[in-house]
């Protein structure tokens, strides 16, 4: 059994960990790599709510009854209670967090509008009629609604209901830590509900991470590590999405590339699926994908293409090299160095970045007449040290799997544009 259908059994299968009155008052934190899908999991495969999507110009329910009724979501409702999802991303203080956590509980559609109808007219347009005094008597119906709708929200969250903390990495710096994880705290024992905290392991630095280390320890109760396989990952991602079904026939060929590259990211992944999915709908030539996941997952993640031009000599310049222009020496050191590691060795990213320096010391002591060398060649360090990363995925992904090597010039660039600029035009119209 795979990791991820053995935690989903644990959390509301049989374990049904979340849904065990004896859990509630309870704080559980799942964590894990940053953009191994951790969000993703709970919103698909955990809470599953229901919601309307359109998919070829016709709308429908996101899930089937069948896996509606599999997740957090439909079971609490059958309670009567809510499944709150909340982003800490641009949230400024712990009350708007509050009010955001009971709206959220509410019945959204019903609550707005209701008292004011109550008073026997139109509120929206006798404000312009009448003045001030409807205006008046507007917001005390509206601050009536926000009192039931906060009753309401409270009452579907007491005993048993959940709400889930995303995106700590995201929160406002204005919310101190230490009040947020107290806020957390009084909600999961004050209304005796469960919540659950999404994040990264290693979201905090400097003081917060010493202020993280204490309180967790004194908040929560239960932890969750989210480790999923490359395939169970990628099938998570491929499954939640009906569209994904058009590249069936490429599915594998395309997981395959994924795990040349040991990439372990959900964003990545829905990414390299639909520029492949843009191909597929676009192009007659499907003998690229391996090329296309790998130029897109690089692209991704250094933001400088695969792509390249070729010299009047034959050598190729390849796009990455624009990172180092601001040091045109330190670019050509790297232009003749990796085509030399190519044919030895060399490929841990230390090794690398230590010859580089070592090429370009050489060079500062052949041109030691120049005054300002020293600062000159500090700032080519620098470069180097801030792009070794590129650099390393730049040396594996020509030199090692050599991703350029089973398409033409000409497509591997037309491939390596389209995943820069994100446009595709159709065959029919080149």
């Amino acid at each position: 059994m795979s990791t991820l259908k053995v935690l989903k059994e644990y959390l509301v299968g049989e374990g049904e960990y979340l849904l065990n009155p004896d859990n509630n008052g309870k704080t559980v934190m799942l964590s894990g790599a940053w953009g191994s899908g951790k969000t993703h999991f709970w919103q698909n495969e955990i809470s599953r709510e229901q919601k309307k999507i359109e998919v070829n110009g016709k709308t429908h329910d996101k899930y089937t009854k069948e896996e509606y009724e599999d997740g957090l979501s439909y079971a609490l409702k059958e309670k009567k209670k809510s499944c709150v999802y909340i982003s800490l991303y641009g949230k400024d203080s712990l009350s708007e967090l509050k009010k955001e956590v009971l709206f959220r509980a509410s019945t959204e559609s019903d609550y707005l509008s209701d008292d004011i109808e109550a008073f026997g007219f139109n509120a929206l347009a006798t404000i312009d009629e009448v003045g001030g005094a409807i205006s008046t008597l507007y917001k005390v119906a509206s601050n009536m609604n926000e009192s039931r709708r906060d009753k309401k929200g409270t009452n579907r969250l007491k005993d048993g209901g959940i709400i889930c903390f995303d995106d700590f990495e995201r929160k406002s710096k204005n919310i101190d830590l230490n009040d947020l994880f107290g806020f957390i705290s009084q909600l999961a024992i004050g209304l005796n509900c469960k919540v659950v905290i999404i994040l990264n392991s290693d979201v905090f630095e400097g003081e917060e991470a010493n202020v993280f280390k204490t309180v967790k320890e004194k908040t929560v109760n239960k932890f969750f590590y989210f480790e999923p396989t490359i395939e169970e990952l990628f099938k998570s991602i491929y499954n939640s999405d009906e569209k994904y079904n058009r590249l069936d026939d490429y599915r594998n060929e395309i997981l395959s590339a994924i795990k040349e590259t040991d990439e372990l990211n959900a964003r990545i992944y829905i990414q390299v699926l639909d520029n492949c999915l843009e191909w597929v709908n676009n192009r007659d030539n499907y003998d690229i994908f391996r090329e296309l996941v790998l130029c897109t997952i690089f692209f991704t993640n250094h933001h400088y293409s695969l792509g390249f031009e070729k010299t009047n000599t034959e050598n190729k310049v390849y796009d990455v090299y624009d990172a180092f222009l601001e040091n045109i020496e330190i670019s050509q050191t790297i232009r003749r160095a990796f085509p030399q590691y190519a044919q030895g060795t060399i490929f841990d990213a230390k090794d690398i970045i230590h010859s580089l320096k070592g090429d370009v010391t050489k060079k500062k002591s052949d041109n030691n007449d120049n005054a300002n060398a020293e600062v000159y060649y500090a700032e080519g360090y620098k470069l180097i040290e801030e792009n070794k990363y590129m650099l390393r995925d730049f040396y594996y992904y020509i030199y090692i799997l050599k991703v350029e090597n089973e398409v033409d010039s000409s497509l591997f660039n037309e491939i390596n544009i389209f995943v820069k600029t994100g446009i595709l035009i159709k065959d029919d119209t080149v």
